[in-house]
């Protein structure tokens, strides 16, 4: 059994090595394990990190104080795929949606440059007046998942560090957070589509911005569970800006996804993995399925990058 970890946004400048010990340190927390597991019943921990890749080739780094006040002006293309997640994370927040267009219509554009920044820059300015941590969080999403999808040279290099974990015929329980899950997903999709599907017993997504209307409409339908996939566990806090709608719903993704939509990670960063991973019923859906699978080998650890 492998147990193969796929990081998110914002993870530039750190290394797989601590990214791991990070997580399988609040997985052991949340489980109540001893200090041994998850080794042995785990022949493989694997942790493609992406991070400075990733951050490396994506064009948009937008600051969102710089964009809401209209110091920086963001591309077209960004703009049209950012403005109506951002005006919906605004609206989830508290806003309200004539308030927001009111904002949108008011915005001062060039001409021929269509709805997109005006939409985005008052979404920003709403967002940053709630919080700019939660709000630099949303635009830093937003910037890496339209690099990713929207730029098939940045996908082929992320999906060629990631896709070799998710490789081989042994059984894995794969966890991916936030941008993670889209790539996950992605390749796990790529891998049925070519009737190669992966033995996963457990296939956990935290914190996942699949549920943003531009994300969700980037993939062909039916957008369903994919083919061996014997369980899918969504989990999401109610305050994570990422993950826009915390359910991923029947008429989103197919029937079949266990929600778990009440994770509560604190005020600071509802985004945390910490705090996901340290959710002891995400914690113990991973353990529970490693120990009906797993093996009795001690793993070793393959770090992709």
């Amino acid at each position: 059994m492998k147990l193969v970890l796929v990081h998110g946004i914002n993870q530039q400048g750190k290394s797989s090595a601590l990214i791991e010990k990070q997580w399988l340190e609040a997985l052991r927390a949340g489980a109540g394990a001893d200090p041994v597991w998850p080794y042995s019943k785990v022949s493989t921990i694997t942790m493609p990190f992406y991070g400075d890749r990733l951050f490396a080739l994506a064009e948009t780094k937008q600051d969102l104080s710089a964009v809401a006040q209209g110091v920086e002006d963001p591309p077209d293309d960004f703009a049209e795929f950012a403005g109506p997640a951002l005006a919906q994370m605004a609206i989830k927040a508290g806003a309200k949606e004539e308030d927001i267009e009111s904002e949108a219509g008011s915005e001062p554009v060039a001409q021929g440059r269509g709805p997109h920044k005006r939409l985005l820059k008052a979404a920003t300015r709403f967002i940053e007046k709630i919080s700019p941590f939660k709000g630099a969080i949303a635009l830093g999403i937003l910037c890496q998942a339209h690099a990713y999808l929207k730029r098939p040279h940045i996908m082929k290099e992320v999906d060629d560090i990631v896709r070799p974990s998710l490789e081989g015929d042994d059984p894995m329980v794969i966890v991916a957070h936030s941008l993670g899950t889209i790539v996950t997903y992605r390749l796990l999709r790529e891998f049925a589509e070519a009737n190669k599907p992966r033995q996963c017993p457990l296939y956990v997504t935290l914190a996942s911005p699949l549920g943003i209307d531009v994300v969700r409409r980037s993939f062909s339908v039916p957008r369903t569970r994919p083919k061996d996939i014997a369980r899918w566990l969504n989990g999401a806090d109610p305050e994570d800006f990422v993950a826009l709608r915390p359910a991923l719903d029947v008429q989103s993704f197919g029937s079949g996804i266990d929600n778990i939509s009440d994770i509560d990670n604190g005020y600071d960063d509802p985004h945390s993995i910490v705090g996901y991973l340290s959710d002891k019923r995400i914690a113990d859906a991973i353990v529970v399925a490693l120990r009906q699978n797993g093996t009795s080998r001690r793993p070793t650890s393959q770090r992709v990058t």
